[in-house]
């Protein structure tokens, strides 16, 4: 296993060391690797039925809590520090880390564009955490310790709690009629799209959301879908 001791001693700058931070980062992708066989052969090994299920609501209530270190064998110190590594380096990590938080259920999702380089420096500052071990519903990787404020975390400016708060500033609790409620949806996810999206939100205009766009009897836009049925 790789022993994030093995460099820290040493300075990055020096070419020698260039040399060590290379082979430390092979082997922690090695590490990385064998996690997620690891979790793919204990997955395959079990097999479940139909009345196992849980609903949503009864598995977030009753699912086993696990540390994310102790479950996948990788340990927050293992992760060097986003300045110790190169641009490739952290893309390779980055998309190692990705697949084997996807395997063991602990979705690392972000509803923004966000850096690479800050998405592993977030992935790094909270792999130390608490994790609830889903079967049936998708799980996911805590982004922030809770109680943190805004903009404070890793992610800083691209703070996802900001960005969902933004989201409903101007919304107030207020009555609304079913064709004031489907506007009050279409403005807010034109915001969202608009924020996650930039430039490109147009390419997904919510028009099932737009009156304008509902068919001679007052259907939502189907996207096609209606044609294909027929």
């Amino acid at each position: 296993m790789a022993n994030f001791k093995f460099i820290a001693n040493f300075r990055i700058e020096q070419p020698l060391n260039l040399f060590y931070m290379q082979r430390y980062f092979e082997q922690l992708l090695g590490d990385i690797a064998i996690s997620i066989d690891n979790e793919k052969n204990a997955s395959a090994a079990i097999i479940y039925e139909l009345s196992d299920w849980l609903s949503e609501e009864e598995e977030e209530r009753t699912a086993p809590v696990r540390n994310l270190q102790d479950w996948t064998g990788i340990y927050q110190e293992m992760l060097p520090p986003p300045h110790m590594l190169t641009d490739e380096q952290v893309y390779a990590l980055l998309e190692a880390l990705n697949q084997l938080l996807n395997i063991y259920n602990c979705c690392f999702v972000l509803q923004t564009t966000v850096p690479e380089r800050v998405q592993y420096a977030t992935i790094r500052d909270n792999f130390n955490q608490e994790v609830k071990v889903k079967t049936w519903h998708m799980g996911f990787f805590g982004l922030c310790k809770p109680g943190t404020e805004h903009k404070k975390c890793a992610l800083g400016e691209h703070c996802q709690c900001a960005f969902y708060a933004g989201l409903f500033t101007d919304c107030i609790e207020e009555d609304l009629s079913p064709d004031e409620e489907r506007a009050r949806a279409l403005q807010i996810e034109i915001q969202y799209l608009k924020k996650k999206y930039e430039n490109d939100w147009m390419k997904y205009y919510p028009y099932h959301l737009d009156k304008d766009y509902d068919d001679e009897f007052g259907n939502p836009y189907d996207y096609g879908l209606g044609d294909e049925e027929e």
